[in-house]
């Protein structure tokens, strides 16, 4: 469907309270004050004999500011009475190239890290010289991406003197693109700046790093005038090129000048992409019907570069209600099932459609839509449901061809989309077997290498850890050191194109040879435990255990560079029904649950009662971790079943070992997970001695304080209800037993809601009231009860689809052993 486009972001919802935190992460004072010493103490006593009281100082603004984002003003003048102490910490902080020590740059390649910012927060209001200029020297080889640098910019902005300016504008010299750009911004931000200097600065850098910078900054300023001065007078790159055009084209009313320019460009480029760029603008905002026609004429005859406003596109299919361009249009539609347009109503973009529901029979008909519209729009957007629809019919190889086509066909708006789910297919959806039954031979030879590390991942994911070793060091001593990401990535067929991505600093050999070292740790901790038996055995288990639990990177696929999340959410990836692949997956690559899983191979009946304790107390807290661990998880298991799963291994510890030192720990996270102050109260009068009994103590007190401010009458405890992932079906989906069909028939045109238990399924069915359609339907699961919720209204008269009945089904796992609520809403 085609329209510019719009992305819906759920918020994420993160259950966990003090209590909890409290109980997961338990450091006394006497050991905060050593971690503080150990963490930034060294240097500080060094510089002040030992000054006990500025490591407090330090590590009490430190954990403010991890809690709170900010810094307590009194916390701040105590750090500044410090700074002559100070100062050579925060140095190797802030720099980057600190002395001594790693760089920012190698832990946080393009975001800045959380020390950094702590630092620069503790130290802004110093405004000391030997901080600017260690700031300064980042522009340098500006190590963060231009979005990330606001506290940054911030920071030398207050540092920056008013006789200063001849200083930075020295620097400017020294600077590479980004380096450039922030410098510009800086001294514009102090009034340094005026017009004659760009253009004086530009044509002095011609050929070196600042010259692009300056570029970069003006078309961030929008400066049009100048910009078309830039593009007419100076060389530049294919990217600038496009880049200026786009700046100036978003002038939302050109003056009777830049109108003419943008004209008399338009007509006699021979470069089609700026002339589709020009040619949108002035259809979409200008109505230009002579730039129309030669935008379908261009965009018919060799393809459209550009992406495609879906307004212009549909100007265009009226304009030619028989060529080729409507005729495409017809049968995306027809294949589909959805309109080919959207947004130019009220309607909102769905992914679905009757191709995914009959995925063999639409791969047919997507290709044959190929054959005769390779030129077509709207072709990268068939290449991508081609893709889809043979990874729903199991098909990773054909999925990995046509979504990397996909990138390359069309008008070009799903390169995000289509590399996106590339990367999801292999990680996600492909086994061992799969990856390697991959006929490389028809895909581009950049896939080669990321098909083998996937098929390495999966040997780990799999617990193969001898084998996932040897595939790791195959891997690296065929491709080691090199870029296997640049022709991924580049824009065209012809690889010539900038890489467009800003993970090509992500160290992605530093972090392959780290999960090599942690692969062959794992190898050697389960060879050990193989070979082990009785109490030694379990020791060796648990041993293994705790080492995935603390090693989130172990299961990780490094081809994501950092980006798996961002298309999680993005790539609508949290969006989608439930999806068997995906709950497949996080369990396969959530650390978490792999550790859950080697935690309960452990025989409690042979292991020693300490590791049994240990082993009852890791397998509630993993669970615990799991419950704010992100929305993804719910695929795997709805947070209410998680919160069940910490409470049971909770009471199971304290059960079975109400002596061990754990057990008032157990006592506390299962208060966490059920809210019920009883356990608190066991807290202080089963261990009164413990080191939970304070922590206990004051969780009650706020209760009572909070309860005294209720009125009883209105007083209801909270429960939150979480969604719970169900697949949506048709009521002629092959996949139906006779069973499930013989019991929707049994209802069919009845008004009826109610469900079914089959195998690893719960089927639920809502059949609306005579004359009433259903709009919706919502899965929800509490600890006491299952909650269903629709809605239903008069059907209308409408040509559209109306759905009366509405079909789904849920994993068992997802089910509580409680009672099925049913609510609905009526418009």
């Amino acid at each position: 469907m085609k329209n510019i486009k719009k992305i819906k972001i759920a918020p994420r919802l993160w259950i966990w309270t003090v209590t909890v935190a409290a109980a997961v992460s338990v450091i006394s004072w006497t050991d905060a004050v050593h971690l503080s010493e150990r963490a930034y103490g060294m240097e500080i006593t060094e510089a002040s004999n030992g000054s006990q009281q500025l490591a407090r100082t330090v590590n009490e603004a430190k954990q403010a500011y991890e809690s709170n984002h900010s810094i307590p003003s009194d916390l701040l003048e105590q750090l500044a009475a410090g700074k002559e102490q100070l100062i050579p910490l925060v140095l190797k902080q802030l720099s980057l190239k600190p002395l001594g020590a790693e760089t920012n740059r190698l832990e946080q390649p393009t975001r800045l890290s959380s020390d950094w910012r702590f630092w620069a927060e503790a130290s802004l209001s110093w405004k000391d010289p030997q901080l600017l200029n260690a700031l300064l020297d980042w522009t340098q080889d500006y190590p963060i991406e231009m979005y990330e640098n606001e506290l940054y910019v911030r920071f030398v902005q207050e540092a920056l003197q008013d006789d200063q300016r001849d200083m930075l504008q020295q620097r400017l010299g020294l600077a590479d693109r980004r380096g450039a750009q922030v410098l510009l911004g800086l001294m514009k931000y102090k009034g340094w700046l005026d017009d004659s200097q760009l253009m004086s600065w530009l044509n002095f850098y011609k050929g070196q790093p600042p010259y692009d910078g300056i570029i970069d900054y003006m078309v961030y300023a929008q400066s049009w005038a100048q910009l078309i001065h830039i593009y007419d007078k100076h060389e530049l790159t294919p990217t600038q090129r496009l880049s200026v055009l786009n700046s100036v084209v978003s002038i939302p009313v050109y003056d009777a000048e830049t109108a003419e320019w943008l004209k008399q460009l338009a007509a006699a480029t021979e470069d089609v992409s700026v002339e589709q760029l020009i040619d949108q603008q002035l259809v979409l905002h200008h109505g230009d019907r002579a730039a129309a026609e030669r935008l379908y004429q261009s965009g018919t005859s060799g393809g459209f570069t550009q992406p495609l406003n879906g307004r212009v596109e549909k100007v265009l299919a009226d304009m030619y209600p028989a060529g080729e361009l409507a005729a495409g249009i017809q049968l995306y539609e027809m294949i589909r099932g959805k309109p080919y347009f959207y947004g130019l109503d009220e309607q909102w973009y769905s992914s679905d459609g009757n191709d995914y529901a009959q995925p063999v029979q639409a791969a047919a008909q997507w290709l044959e839509f190929l054959k005769q519209y390779p030129k077509h729009p709207a072709a990268d957007d068939a290449a991508y449901r081609l893709a889809r629809c043979y990874q729903l019919a199991g098909d990773g190889g054909n999925a990995l061809y046509w979504l990397n086509e996909a990138v390359h066909l069309g008008d070009r708006d799903l390169n995000y989309d289509a590399r996106g789910m590339l990367l999801f297919v292999l990680d996600v959806e492909m086994s061992p077997d799969a990856l390697v039954a991959v006929d490389t031979d028809r895909l581009p030879s950049w896939m080669k290498p990321w098909i083998d590390y996937s098929q390495a991942v999966e040997y780990i994911r799999a617990r193969k850890y001898r084998e996932a070793s040897l595939s790791l060091h195959a891997f690296i001593h065929t491709y080691g050191g090199k870029d296997i990401f640049a022709e991924a990535f580049a824009v065209n067929r012809a690889d010539k194109a900038e890489v467009i991505y800003p993970e090509e600093r992500y160290p992605f050999w530093e972090r392959i040879s780290a999960q090599l070292q942690l692969t062959e740790r794992a190898a050697k901790l389960a060879e050990e435990a193989e070979q082990a038996v009785g109490v030694e055995k379990s020791d060796r288990q648990y041993a293994l255990a705790a080492m995935i639990y603390k090693e989130p990177l172990l299961y990780y696929n490094h081809l994501w560079r950092e980006t798996r999340q961002s298309f999680f959410w993005f790539g609508h990836i949290k969006e989608m029904d439930y999806y068997e692949p995906l709950d497949r997956y996080i369990g396969r690559f959530n650390h978490l649950i792999q550790a859950i899983d080697q935690f309960e191979s452990i025989d409690l009946q042979e292991a020693s009662k300490q590791t049994a304790a240990k082993t009852l107390y890791s397998l509630a807290l993993s669970y615990s971790k799991l419950t704010h661990y992100g929305e993804e998880v719910s695929y795997y298991l709805p947070i209410s079943r998680l919160n069940e799963k910490a409470a049971d291994y909770a009471k199971q510890l304290i059960d079975s070992f109400p002596e061990s030192e754990l057990a008032d720990d157990a006592l506390l996270l299962l208060y966490a997970h059920t809210q019920d102050k009883q356990w608190l109260e066991q807290v202080e009068l089963r261990y009164p001695d413990g080191d939970q009994t304070k922590k206990a103590k004051e969780a009650l007190e706020q209760l009572a304080v909070k309860e005294s401010k209720r009125t009883d009458s209105l007083y209801e405890p909270y429960e939150p209800t979480y969604a719970v992932h169900y697949e949506h079906l048709q009521l002629g989906d092959s996949r139906l037993s006779s069973t499930v069909s013989k019991w929707l028939e049994d209802h069919r045109g009845t008004s009826y809601h109610g469900t079914l238990a089959e195998g690893d399924w719960v089927y639920v069915f809502i059949s609306a009231d005579e004359g009433k359609a259903i709009d919706y339907i919502n899965i929800g699961s509490k600890r006491l009860q299952m909650l269903v919720t629709w809605q239903q209204r008069v059907m209308e008269a409408s040509t559209e689809k109306q759905d009366v009945m509405l079909l789904a089904r849920v994993k068992k796992k997802f089910v509580n052993d409680s009672e099925w609520v049913w609510k609905m809403y009526s418009q």
